[in-house]
């Protein structure tokens, strides 16, 4: 796992981040019971990796575009 500082206030990665969690309460219970169950950190990067993928490309533009780069 490679853990990555951000600023301590970054519009960039808010929106998205939002996002993310969103994505994590919807699939929270099921999430948990599969983390719960399993021996090793796998289930956690699966589920993470889904929120993160959750967001599309469409989301990323209107996010670049809500903090004026676009």
């Amino acid at each position: 796992m490679r853990i990555m500082y951000l600023p301590p206030y970054s519009p960039d990665f808010n929106l998205a981040f939002s996002s993310i969690k969103a994505y994590v309460r919807r699939a929270g219970e099921l999430a948990r019971e599969d983390v719960d169950q399993a021996r090793d950190d796998t289930y956690v990067y699966i589920h993470l990796m889904e929120a993160a993928y959750s967001v599309t490309s469409d989301d990323a533009e209107g996010y670049f575009h809500h903090c004026g780069y676009l």
